[in-house]
């Protein structure tokens, strides 16, 4: 691993560790409420639901649609919390090998940032959720996916020596559709929520799942094509 890798690999685990500290701290004090605690629970279910990248050693879980969510309805740091756990389930939960310390370390401070700045940027613009959800969960989403395929596609980029666009667009840009659907199931869930009280907004989990098989279905058709158009 280069000087210029290290740095990269470091200062973003720093800037996540520092972040989740701040985090832990801001709810030290408070009591997490019983749709949060599902909302987590549901999230590290998700985890679990993972689709291996072609091409790279990563995956990509339907948890994001409870970071959406959480985006939309809970606190700053209990946003990024939830992140947090819910990447370090993704993380170990069956790997093809087994991560090292330091790749769940970026890994976890990529989401908690990702996650993080998703919140800032999304409220800022959108205002509060009630009457702009729509547009919220769209800017959250979009930010969301920049920032976190930006933040690995910089290390790969790095590892490999290759430019950082080059590698973004290969790994990662034809799965921003994916984003874009889980916004609008994230949003179906928060209205659904908001009408008929979280117990009815867990309707959304047989989506979640059809979602991640249709995604499943679709990687695994990129991978065979880019198999055989290899020379």
């Amino acid at each position: 691993m280069s000087k210029r890798t290290q740095f990269f690999v470091g200062s973003t685990i720093v800037s996540g560790v520092c972040l989740v500290a701040y985090c832990l701290a801001a709810e030290a004090h408070v009591v997490p409420s019983s749709a949060y605690l599902v909302a987590v629970l549901l999230a590290l279910f998700a985890s679990t639901l993972k689709v291996h990248l072609p091409g790279i050693t990563g995956t990509i879980s339907v948890n994001f649609l409870f970071i959406l969510i959480a985006i939309a309805v809970f606190t700053f740091s209990e946003t990024v919390l939830l992140a947090s756990v819910a990447c370090m389930v993704q993380c170990l939960w069956r790997p093809r090998s087994r991560p090292r310390p330091v790749q769940v370390s970026f890994n976890v401070a990529t989401l908690a940032i990702s996650s993080g700045a998703s919140y800032r940027i999304s409220h800022l613009l959108a205002g509060s959720p009630a009457p702009h959800l729509g547009v919220l969960l769209a800017v959250a989403a979009s930010f969301y996916f920049t920032a976190d395929t930006l933040l690995v596609s910089g290390v790969l980029s790095l590892v490999q020596g290759k430019s950082l666009f080059a590698v973004w667009q290969q790994c990662y840009l034809w799965s921003f559709p994916y984003y874009l659907a889980g916004a609008a199931i994230a949003g179906l869930a928060v209205e659904t929520d908001r009408a008929l009280g979280w117990v009815m907004s867990l309707l959304i989990l047989p989506v979640m799942y059809l979602v991640y098989v249709f995604y499943r279905i679709c990687v695994e058709r990129l991978a065979r094509a880019s198999i055989a158009v290899a020379p």
